[in-house]
C-alpha cells in the first residue's frame, strides 16, 4: 500500500517501586541461596534415580503436517490452466506449443482436450483452493474467467513438487465445481463495547485512518504499531457498532462504519482493531499487520 506510516504514542517512563523489608523476610532472603542449592542437588539426584528405574520411552515419530502448495506449484497450475483453456481451433499448433512445457511423455499433446471449433481466451485466472492429493502432490483448483461463458471455469490441476526436484503435472486436469459457500451463516453474538474511552479512540482512529490523516492517527497508536494507510480516502459518516471480539476487555474489537468516497459511493466496512491499555486505551493494529506474512 502507498503512504505507509509506522507510528505510536510516546514511550511511557517506567516506575520503580521500593519498600521496606522485615527482619524475618531479610533472614529468609539471606538463606535463600543455600536452600536453593540444596533443592537443586536433591532434584538432580531424584532425576538420576528415575532415569535408572524408568528409562525414557522411544520418541514417537514426528507427525507429518500437511502444508499448502508452494509458490512455484501455484504458478505452475496457473500457467498450465491458461494454456489449457485458451485455444483457437483454426490454429491448434499454437495451443500444443503452449502446453508442451507442462506435459510429460505419458500425456497427450493437448492434455486431453481437443477443441473442435471457435476460439476461447482466458480473461483472468487465480487459485481458488489447494488440497492434498491422495495420489501425491497438491490438487490446486484454478478459477478462470473465459471469453465463451459468463460463469468462471474451475480447473483442478494436480501438481507434485518434491524437495530438490522439478515440478510435475500428475495426470490430466479435471473440470470441477466452485468451492462451497454458506450464504446462511450467522455472525456470532458479541458483547457491545460500553467503555467511553475505547469508543472514543476507535472513532478517532477509524476517521483518521480512512481519511489518510497520518499525523492525527499517530497520536492514538502504540509505539510498536505498524500501519499502512488505504490508497483511497474515505469520510466516515458514522461508527455504527463496536463490539469486543472475545468478551469485554479481550484486547480486540470489531468496529462497523459507514463511509463515503469523494464521488459519493457508500461503503459499510468492518475493521478489527487491537486495543492496548497504557494510561488510556491505544490501538496497536488496524485489521491487518502489514509486516506479517
Amino acid at each position: 500500500m502507498a503512504g505507509g506510516v509506522s507510528a505510536g504514542a510516546g514511550e511511557l517512563s517506567g516506575r520503580v517501586q521500593s519498600g521496606w523489608q522485615s527482619v524475618r523476610r531479610a533472614r529468609y532472603s539471606s538463606a535463600a541461596p543455600r536452600y536453593l542449592a540444596t533443592a537443586v542437588l536433591f532434584g538432580f539426584f531424584a532425576l538420576g534415580v528415575r532415569t535408572a528405574l524408568f528409562p525414557a520411552a522411544a520418541a514417537a515419530p514426528a507427525v507429518q503436517v500437511s502444508r499448502g502448495a508452494d509458490a512455484p506449484s501455484e504458478d505452475f497450475a496457473l500457467q498450465f490452466a491458461r494454456a489449457y483453456l485458451s485455444y483457437d481451433a483454426a490454429a491448434p499448433g499454437e495451443r500444443e506449443r503452449a502446453l508442451a512445457p507442462f506435459l510429460s511423455t505419458q500425456l497427450a499433446g493437448g492434455a486431453g482436450f481437443t477443441p473442435a471449433a471457435g476460439s476461447q481466451r482466458v480473461l483472468w485466472a487465480e487459485v481458488a483452493s489447494d488440497q492434498p492429493a491422495l495420489a501425491g502432490g497438491r490438487v490446486i483448483t484454478v478459477a478462470a474467467s473465459v471469453s465463451t461463458q459468463r460463469l468462471p471455469l474451475y480447473l483442478a490441476v494436480t501438481v507434485r513438487h518434491q524437495a530438490g526436484q522439478p515440478l510435475a503435472l500428475v495426470g490430466y486436469p479435471s473440470l470441477v465445481g466452485a468451492p462451497a459457500v454458506d450464504t446462511r451463516a450467522a455472525a456470532p453474538a458479541r458483547s457491545a463495547v460500553t467503555e467511553a474511552a475505547v469508543l472514543e479512540v476507535v472513532d478517532r482512529v477509524l476517521r483518521n485512518y480512512l481519511a489518510g490523516a497520518a499525523p492525527n492517527l499517530q497520536a492514538d497508536l502504540t509505539a510498536d504499531a505498524v500501519v499502512t494507510l488505504p490508497t483511497v480516502a474515505l469520510r466516515v459518516q458514522n461508527v455504527d457498532q463496536v463490539a469486543w471480539v472475545a468478551g469485554p476487555g479481550s484486547g480486540a474489537v470489531l468496529a462497523t462504519v459507514t463511509a463515503a468516497d469523494s464521488r459519493g459511493n457508500a461503503y459499510t466496512l468492518t475493521y478489527e482493531l487491537g486495543i492496548a491499555y497504557r494510561e488510556r486505551p491505544y490501538v496497536d493494529f488496524i485489521e491487518v499487520v502489514p509486516t506479517s506474512t
